[in-house]
C-alpha cells in the first residue's frame, strides 16, 4: 500500500522533504567550497538535529500499525532512491530523503515485527553502499552501524558481523595519510577488522614461505630441511641442539624473528575465533 494513502503520512513526507531541502543547501555550499570530506561530520550532526522533530511529527500523526494493516508507514519513500537516476546529485538527494524517512520510522514509537525490522536493516545496508558510491563514507558508517544495531536484536550475526565489517572500512576512507590508514589497511587485509579470522591463515601461509626461503638462502641448509624447520619452528620454537648443527647464524636469527611471529600469530588468531 503506498505511503500516502495513510492519514498524516503526507504531512510527515513533505516535512522530510523540507530537512532534506535544507540539507542539500548545506551540501552543496561543502561541495561548491571543496569541503565536504571536512566537513561531513559536521554535516552528520545536521542531519540527526533533524530527526527529534520528524519522530514527533511521526508519533503525533501516523495511526498505529493494527489501522494500516501492519505496514511500515513510509516505505514508498525508502526505495525511492533505487530510481533515480544516474546523476550524482539526484541521487544523494534520494538518498538523503530516505535515511530520514527510515530513520524515522526506525526511531517512531511504533514497535516493529521482526520481518520489518530485517527490511529495514538490509535497506541501511543498501544506504551504506550508495553513500560510499557518493563520497559520503561518514553517512555510509553510519547507515552500516544502524543496520548493525538492528541484527543484534535479530540475531544475525554473520549479517550483523558484515555491516560492522564494512563500517570500518567506511571509516578507513576517512583517514588522511599515514600510519594509522596503512596500519589500518594491514589489519583489514590480515583479518578483515578481526571479522575474518581465517584470513590469518593466508597470512600464516606467506610468513611461512617468506622465512622458508630466507633460511634457505643463507645456507647452509638445503630447501627440505629449511622448510621443514621452518613449519616446526612457527609452532613450536626450535632447540639450541636443533638450530646449531642446522642453521648458519643468519638464519638462526630468522628463526628466531619467524618464532615470535609464529607465537603471536597463533594467539591473535584463536582469540579472534572465540570472540563473542
Amino acid at each position: 500500500m503506498p505511503s500516502a494513502n495513510f492519514p498524516g503520512i503526507e504531512s510527515i513526507v513533505d516535512d522530510i522533504a523540507k530537512c532534506e531541502l535544507d540539507y542539500r543547501d548545506r551540501v552543496e555550499d561543502a561541495l561548491r567550497d571543496a569541503e565536504l570530506s571536512q566537513r561531513e561530520e559536521e554535516l552528520l550532526e545536521r542531519l540527526d538535529s533533524y530527526l527529534p522533530t520528524l519522530v514527533y511529527a511521526f508519533d503525533s500523526q501516523v495511526p498505529p500499525p493494527r489501522e494500516r494493516g501492519g505496514n511500515l508507514a513510509l516505505v514508498k519513500e525508502y526505495y525511492e532512491w533505487e530510481d533515480t537516476s544516474g546523476d550524482a546529485d539526484a541521487r544523494r538527494h534520494a538518498a538523503i530523503r530516505s535515511y530520514l524517512a527510515t530513520e524515522t520510522e526506525r526511531r517512531g514509537q511504533f514497535n516493529l515485527n521482526r520481518a520489518q525490522n530485517a527490511r529495514i536493516a538490509a535497506h541501511f545496508d543498501a544506504m551504506g553502499r550508495e553513500f560510499l558510491d557518493l563520497g559520503l563514507p561518514r553517512h555510509a558508517a553510519m547507515a552500516y552501524q544502524n543496520a548493525a544495531d538492528m541484527y543484534l536484536p535479530l540475531q544475525e550475526r554473520t549479517k550483523r558481523e558484515r555491516s560492522l565489517l564494512n563500517r570500518r572500512r567506511a571509516q578507513h576512507r576517512t583517514r588522511p595519510p599515514g600510519l594509522t590508514r596503512i596500519w589500518e589497511a594491514v589489519f583489514d587485509a590480515v583479518c578483515g577488522y578481526s571479522y575474518k579470522p581465517f584470513r590469518m591463515l593466508g597470512w600464516m601461509a606467506a610468513v611461512l614461505m617468506l622465512f622458508s626461503l630466507a633460511v634457505w638462502a643463507c645456507g647452509p641448509s638445503g630447501l627440505d630441511r629449511s622448510v621443514h624447520g621452518c613449519l616446526i619452528n612457527f609452532l613450536n620454537p626450535l632447540a639450541f641442539r636443533d638450530l646449531d648443527p642446522n642453521f648458519g647464524a643468519a638464519a638462526q636469527v630468522l628463526l628466531v624473528l619467524e618464532s615470535y611471529l609464529g607465537s603471536v600469530s597463533m594467539a591473535i588468531f584463536f582469540a579472534l575465533l572465540v570472540r563473542d
